[in-house]
């Protein structure tokens, strides 16, 4: 594989993991509110993909634009 002049090479993944602690899970209902999940997600220390992107960026494997391109725009709030 090159890198076709961009100075990278292959792929390094995002992620975005949440932990199922007992107040996610008491969160998770028929009436699901998302958001409040997400809150309590992040509260709990998960971390947005957009994060985990500028980590990548920050440690050379990408750039801004890249993890900007393919992470959503309305995240953590």
């Amino acid at each position: 594989m090159e890198c076709r002049d961009t100075g990278y090479r292959g792929r390094a993944g995002v992620y975005e993991i949440m932990v199922m602690s007992d107040n996610i899970k008491a969160l998770i209902s028929a009436d699901l509110d998302l958001t409040a999940m997400r809150r309590q997600a992040f509260k709990e220390g998960t971390r947005s993909l957009r994060l985990s992107g500028a980590q990548k960026v920050s440690a050379g494997l990408t750039t801004l634009e890249e993890v900007l391109r393919v992470t959503p725009q309305s995240e953590q709030r």
